[in-house]
């Protein structure tokens, strides 16, 4: 069996993947660690799978192995079907623009060794995009600190993973794939390393800020249960207020009777009527949220292999 699957999702590469190829085979032959390299063609805009294609003449198709997805799937769902290939005790992801550096892979195994991890997280220094994308990148991590707090703060795609994690993910069927919510509902047994985050050799990236925002949304509605608990608590925030002004204007009506005519009833009828529809769209979203659970296939539970303890 291999030691390392490198699994890398393409979208906009083929500048990219010659020099890619070279410095994973060069740290991996140094360090005399079998390994295998996945490419995902997730069918970008430019001929990558050609590059991928010369690639894999030149280093062998038990090398550097190809998959060829029939559309554009995503950068995560790419990550999954990469995972279905891999061969190795461990997967390393990566991007193929060259931001992240195969050399700092051995980052990743030291911290790895260190405590036995199931997922290590390679956290860069400084970021190397673009100022927008940086401010969106920090703004959408402080966001999900509180919609996923379980989330490892420095989660990112440069990461080392257990295959028995990988293999877990596969299980897991849902449209809005973002992998990371998936590692977890796995394990809490995760770990962080500093790493080198170069700026982009060549080209743009393909996150444009209508992805960003969809991605965003996805997240927050497939793994974090916030907006639904926020939306409950509002309902019953605004059953209570209505009620308790409905029960004022009964007990007024009662002891004084100096309203208007009707406008008691009236109150009284749009009161507890707003409050109980609140109440109802709060109890609602608690069953739907639980659906949402079901139908992401959430593990109830995952062993932990007897060699690992």
């Amino acid at each position: 069996m291999l030691d390392y699957s490198v699994v890398v999702p393409v979208y906009k590469g083929q500048d990219t993947l010659a020099t890619l190829t070279a410095q994973l085979h060069a740290f991996f032959t140094d360090t005399h660690r079998p390994f295998e390299i996945i490419f995902v063609y997730d069918c970008g805009p430019d001929d990558s799978w050609a590059v991928i294609r010369a690639l894999q003449a030149q280093y062998g198709p038990e090398l550097v192995r190809a998959v060829h997805l029939t559309r554009n799937f995503g950068q995560h769902n790419a990550l999954l079907c990469g995972f279905g290939e891999a061969r190795g005790r461990f997967i390393v992801t990566l991007d193929e623009d060259l931001q992240h550096r195969p050399a700092d892979i051995e980052q990743l195994i030291a911290r790895q060794q260190q405590g036995n991890f199931d997922v290590v997280y390679g956290m860069p220094g400084q970021l190397r995009h673009t100022p927008f994308r940086n401010f969106t990148s920090r703004a959408m991590r402080w966001l999900l600190r509180f919609g996923i707090p379980d989330l490892h703060p420095h989660y990112s795609p440069f990461r080392l993973l257990k295959t028995d994690m990988a293999q877990a993910c596969l299980a897991m069927h849902n449209s809005h794939t973002f992998l990371d919510g998936y590692l977890t509902w796995l394990t809490t047994h995760v770990a962080s390393t500093p790493i080198t985050h170069q700026p982009r050799a060549v080209g743009e990236s393909g996150y444009t800020l209508g992805k960003k925002v969809a991605q965003s949304l996805n997240i927050f509605v497939t793994f974090s249960n916030l907006p639904i608990r926020l939306l409950t608590a509002l309902s019953v925030l605004v059953f209570l207020i209505t009620s308790g002004y409905s029960g004022y204007v009964l007990v007024r009506k009662l002891v004084y009777d100096n309203y208007l005519l009707g406008f008691p009833s009236l109150i009284i009828s749009i009161g507890f009527g707003v409050g109980l529809i609140m109440l109802g769209l709060g109890i609602l979203g608690e069953y739907i949220y639980r659906i949402n659970l079901k139908t992401t296939r959430r593990p109830d539970f995952m062993k932990r292999k007897m060699e690992d303890l």
